[in-house]
C-alpha cells in the first residue's frame, strides 16, 4: 500500500515490483482497485504492476472542485513518475479505458500498448450521466446500485453470491467522488481522435454488456490504428471480475508478442 498527495488529495495505489513487463490499471467507476485481484493473481510473478484508486473511490480522497478525464490522466501519469515507471502496458476498464486513451494522446511516449475493456471514446450521454447524477442527488448510491448491476454483469455472474459484495462497494462509494466522475465522464468525447493513438491495443467486449454494447466495442476497435478485438460470451461490462482467467489469457498472449 502506498499514498501519493497531489494538489487535490491523497492517491492510494498498489504497487508490485518485477523483472518482466510493467501494466498500470485503471478501473472502473464505483470500483476500487480491488476489481483487478484476481487478474493480479494470475499474472506471471516477473511482471510489474501499478494499480491506483482514483479521485472520491476505494481509500483516495475525494477532489474538492470539479475534474475532467484528462485530469484524472495526469494522476496516472503522477502515480507512475512517483514509483518510476517510464512506459508500460496500459489497462483500463470503462472509465479506466477512457483515461487509458487520454493518456495514448497526452503522452503516447509513456504507452507501450493499451488494454482497453469495456469502455469507448464517449461513454454514453451527457443527458443519461446528469440524469444518473439527478437520482443520486435524491436518494444516494443505493439509489442507482441495483439497476447498475446488470449493466456490469452478465446473467451467469448475477447468480452467484460474489455479486452482493459488489453491490456493497457500490452503495459505499463516496457520493461526492462519484457525481464528479460522472460529471467529468459526461463532457468526454475523443472519437475524432482515435485515428492518432498509434500504440498497439487489445480491446475486451462482452456479450452480456449493457454499459458499452459489443458494437459499440467493435466501432472502438475498428477505429483504433492498431487494434485486435476479443468478445467474451458469457460476461457484461466488467469481465476482470467474471472471467479473470480468459481476459488474463488474452492479456499474457498480447503483451509476449508486443514487447520486445
Amino acid at each position: 500500500m502506498h499514498a501519493l498527495d497531489l494538489e487535490w488529495g491523497t492517491m492510494h495505489l498498489s504497487l508490485s515490483n518485477g523483472d518482466g513487463p510493467t501494466l498500470v490499471f485503471l478501473n472502473s467507476l464505483g470500483t476500487d482497485l480491488r476489481m483487478w485481484d484476481a487478474v493480479c493473481a494470475l499474472l506471471p510473478t516477473d511482471w510489474a504492476t501499478l494499480r491506483m484508486d482514483k479521485r472520491g473511490h476505494g481509500l483516495s480522497d475525494t477532489a474538492p472542485d470539479s475534474y475532467s478525464i484528462p485530469d484524472l490522466a495526469k494522476d496516472v501519469l503522477a502515480a507512475m513518475d512517483n514509483v518510476g515507471i517510464n512506459r508500460a502496458v496500459v489497462v483500463g476498464c470503462s472509465i479506466g479505458g477512457l483515461i487509458a486513451q487520454h493518456i495514448a494522446l497526452m503522452a503516447p511516449e509513456r504507452v507501450l500498448a493499451l488494454v482497453l475493456s469495456n469502455t469507448t471514446p464517449k461513454l454514453g450521454s451527457a443527458e443519461d450521466w446528469l440524469a444518473r447524477i439527478e437520482t443520486i442527488n435524491e436518494g444516494g448510491m443505493r439509489a442507482v446500485a441495483e439497476g447498475i448491476l446488470p449493466r456490469w454483469f452478465g446473467p451467469e455472474f448475477l447468480m452467484k453470491p460474489e455479486v452482493n459484495l459488489w453491490r456493497t462497494l457500490l452503495s459505499r462509494t463516496d457520493q461526492a467522488g462519484y457525481v464528479a466522475t460522472c460529471n467529468a465522464i459526461a463532457g468526454t468525447d475523443i472519437t475524432e481522435q482515435l485515428s492518432e493513438i498509434a500504440a498497439p491495443a487489445l480491446v475486451f467486449a462482452g456479450q452480456h454488456d449493457l454499459a458499452t454494447p459489443p458494437n459499440v466495442i467493435a466501432a472502438l476497435a475498428a477505429a483504433l490504428p492498431d487494434a485486435d478485438l476479443i468478445s467474451f460470451e458469457t460476461t457484461g461490462h466488467l469481465p476482470a471480475i467474471e472471467a479473470p482467467d480468459a481476459l488474463v489469457d488474452a492479456l499474457i498472449k498480447f503483451v509476449k508478442r508486443i514487447t520486445p
